[in-house]
């Protein structure tokens, strides 16, 4: 078992990081840019970022490569540097003397017919030569994250144990709360989905993004029930709001922290933060869970 699985399966949870993008954006991302050029033009401003989330307690951190499958690159002609900035990713990431660093692969972007025009076998060639990248140049796990649609998620899966069959995954899909339950935009269950990934052999599985903590935690005591295996779960800070100085989000850290600790007596394996958390969020969750009875 590698390191990263025997930490995921013992203790209390493993504490990842929270946002990413807005982090850079503060340090003077432009917004539309790409952020995975930031890993060879800024690459100690990634580190930065990466060592902020290791100061509040994070004992892994992901890759800045969310964007990094050659479909997302492409819209910025940068689609022939996949391996290059996907490798830089890892760089900027280790340079931070992270415990674990986690390669982050996110959606294409596309959506499959009838809705879109995405394509399979070029999604499937994508993902293999991100997953490929990033695990040569040595990550400790992979997290497929932000999935709304259970096939791009199986089929990221698929390629990311073809390619470095010893890498760990995660897979965590995005899930909307609705009065049936929880679904993806895609209509995908939470239970049925979560299941499924466990099936195709994801090491751990697991919700991110499109809800806040207090939706968060009910989805997650719903998938404890349900999913067996490994779970990780990282919410977003409330809901965001448009003001004058750019979008906001609403929560403050000890709320997301106090919705989010608990979850630790339920075994969930991973928690963290995304869109709209950063250092205070995960520093607030820290100390929730070292001084959790």
């Amino acid at each position: 078992m590698s390191a990263f699985l025997d930490r995921l399966g013992s203790g209390p949870p493993l504490l990842l990081d929270g946002g990413l993008g807005t982090m850079l954006m503060a340090r003077g991302l432009a917004p539309g840019a790409a952020p995975e050029l930031w890993n060879r033009e800024r690459p100690e401003l990634v580190t930065a970022v990466h060592a902020a989330y290791l100061a509040a307690g994070s004992e892994g951190v992901h890759t800045n490569s969310f964007g990094g499958h050659p479909v997302r690159l492409a819209a910025f002609g940068l689609a022939d540097r996949c391996e290059e900035l996907n490798r830089a990713a890892v760089e900027a990431a280790r340079a931070s003397r992270a415990r674990f660093v986690v390669g982050d692969l996110g959606p294409t972007g596309e959506y499959l017919p009838p809705v879109g025009h995405g394509d399979l076998d070029v999604w499937r060639a994508g993902f293999e030569r991100q997953a490929r990248a990033l695990a040569e140049a040595g990550v400790d796990a992979f997290h497929l994250e932000t999935m709304s649609d259970l096939r791009e998620a199986r089929l990221a899966l698929a390629a990311a144990r073809s390619v470095a069959p010893g890498v760990p995954v995660m897979a965590s899909l995005t899930f909307e709360r609705k009065r049936r339950g929880f679904f993806t935009i895609m209509g995908d269950p939470l239970a049925g989905s979560l299941r499924a990934l466990v099936d195709a052999g994801a090491d751990a599985v697991g919700a991110n993004c499109s809800i806040a903590s207090p939706d968060m935690a009910d989805l997650a005591r719903e998938a404890r029930r349900l999913v067996p295996g490994r779970l990780a779960i990282q919410p977003n800070a409330g809901q965001p709001e448009m003001t004058v100085d750019g979008m906001r989000y609403s929560q403050e850290p000890a709320a997301f922290a106090g919705d989010l600790a608990p979850l630790a007596g339920l075994g969930v394996a991973a928690l963290g933060g995304c869109c709209g958390t950063d250092p205070a969020f995960i520093a607030a969750l820290a100390a929730r869970l070292r001084f959790s009875p």
